[in-house]
């Protein structure tokens, strides 16, 4: 375990941590992580390389680790309450106390020993959820206000089935047209039943469609859309 992170840490700094050491192995589980992480990410790394080398591992253990931690963070009331000889400050708090993230000083944060200072190669991402249940029926109830299907065809008609920003038109299976209808005021922002003509209605493809509706308060405009094409 020990030769997983290649250790390009500076020797002076490392030459005080007892090998072996809870501290030892965060700072060795922290760069796993890149430099940075939480306490949840933190816990299965550490345990793992403890008992990759029979290294005790109790139900005290995740206490050890945050204790280990804020112990040796200059921010925390356990650091300042030490004897200044035996202050070593290894990790800094990132969003402060409470906030559970945690991160290396730069002088213990390793660097692979095939890289060099100026050409850093970005690590590839470790992804931490892979599966999930998914198609359980789930009852629920809505209300949605009504369109008038009539409307939304002529205007697809009057727009020749051609999204007014891109200029997509393409049919799909089926031979229909792969074309949405946008409201340019939402119904859903309205309080009641309204009159609607083919002024308030533009066609636009489903992704114009879906970067209209990006923004919160109200839908992106087609020259605001076609600025950001």
């Amino acid at each position: 375990m020990d030769d997983e992170v290649s250790t390009d840490i500076c020797n002076v700094h490392m030459d005080k941590i007892k090998k072996g050491s809870w501290l030892d192995d965060l700072i060795h589980v922290f760069n796993e992580l890149g430099g940075r992480g939480r306490y949840n990410e933190v816990y299965p790394l550490a345990k793992a390389r403890r008992m990759s080398r029979h290294a005790s591992w109790t139900s005290h253990a995740e206490a050890s680790i945050r204790r280990t931690v804020e112990d040796h963070a200059a921010s925390s009331l356990n650091f300042k309450k030490k004897n200044p000889s035996s202050r070593i400050a290894v990790f800094r708090s990132v969003e402060g106390h409470g906030k559970g993230i945690w991160e290396l000083l730069q002088e213990y944060r390793s660097t692979p020993a095939s890289e060099s200072a100026d050409e850093k190669l970005p690590k590839p991402v470790k992804l931490k959820y892979h599966q999930g249940i998914e198609g359980i029926f789930e009852e629920k109830t809505y209300w949605r206000r009504s369109r008038d299907p009539r409307l939304v065809q002529a205007r697809k008609k009057k727009d020749n089935f051609t999204c007014q920003t891109c200029s997509y038109r393409k049919r799909g299976e089926g031979n229909k047209y792969i074309i949405d209808v946008h409201h340019v005021m939402p119904l859903g922002n309205l309080t009641r039943e309204t009159v609607t003509t083919l002024d308030d209605l533009v066609c636009l493809c489903p992704n114009c469609h879906r970067i209209a509706h990006s923004r919160k308060d109200r839908p992106l405009s087609v020259e605001e859309i076609k600025n950001l094409l």
